[in-house]
């Protein structure tokens, strides 16, 4: 069951009992500028996850609805919440009103955001900030509130550089990414425990974009490289490079910090050395 089409603003009506509300939210342009996200929307409710796309102007009306299904159920089911551009700022402002009630909510994707966008509010779980540096229109890098203890990633397209502010959704099999992400996490609960650090990253052309949730810090071992530390936990070296702002196969210093980014709906693979650096208290 997805949403009922001519359900009006604010209604709760055709939700899914049993799993996890995703509220969508157009930029300036409206549904003719961002046809690709109606189409995303589409795809979340054939999955079996509820999902309805709105104008970024309406947010208030979505977010009381939030509210009161999150009251009126037993067992909360997730809330997950994606906007593109300026449709991706009032994602943040709908995650903080939600904040100023207390109800978590378990991911925010920003699409493209504008360069003004509010800080990531400490009631979520898991945030994604995709976005091209150097679009014009959106290109914005958002950061994590001074409360902000959940798992973090900002991740840049610039490299795509030909690809319009509003088709961002057609890059490297994005769309199918991110509907695999929404629904896992709208549908299930995902162990949030241990030490998160946040990675930022700028995604390589000719590649399926990644959509790490966080990092975990390793230490590097004698003669290690983020190719050897990347094949040893079953990431990318571009991505380990990325991360940390380091080349592919430049020796790295021995017991130098090094932060593999990971996917929480996936078991990380069993490590061949590279202790994780247990000690790190900060995320």
């Amino acid at each position: 069951m997805s949403f009922i089409d001519d359900a009006p603003t604010g209604s709760i009506a055709g939700m899914q009992a049993d799993k996890g509300s995703v509220y969508i939210f157009r930029g300036v342009g409206g549904k003719l500028a961002t046809l690709d996200l109606d189409r995303l929307a589409e795809k979340i409710n054939q999955r079996g996850v509820s999902a309805k796309v709105y104008d970024f102007m309406e947010w208030r009306g979505p977010a009381e609805d939030a509210i009161k299904r999150y009251r009126a159920q037993a067992k909360p089911t997730p809330i997950v919440l994606m906007g593109h551009s300026a449709g991706a700022d009032v994602a943040l402002s709908f995650a903080e009103k939600l904040k100023q009630e207390r109800i978590p909510v378990s991911l925010v994707i920003t699409l493209d955001p504008t360069r003004l966008p509010h800080d990531v509010p400490g009631n979520v779980d898991r945030f994604i900030n995709i976005y091209a540096s150097l679009n014009f229109f959106g290109g914005g890098s958002v950061s994590a509130g001074g409360e902000y203890r959940g798992h973090f990633s900002s991740v840049d397209l610039k490299n795509y550089w030909e690809v319009p502010h509003v088709r961002m959704l057609r890059i490297g099999a994005l769309d199918e990414r991110l509907i695999a992400k929404i629904v896992r996490v709208a549908s299930a609960p995902t162990n949030l425990d241990g030490v998160t650090v946040p990675v930022r990253y700028v995604m390589p052309r000719g590649v399926n974009v990644e959509l790490w949730d966080s990092g975990f810090p390793v230490k590097a071992e004698p003669n290690d490289t983020a190719t050897k530390i990347a094949v040893r936990y079953g990431v990318p070296p571009w991505a380990v490079a990325s991360v940390n702002e380091v080349e592919e196969n430049t020796p790295l210093s021995l017991g130098q910090r090094i932060v593999v980014p990971r996917d929480l709906d996936a078991p990380p693979p069993p490590a061949v050395g590279g202790p994780l650096a247990t000690s790190y208290s900060g995320r």
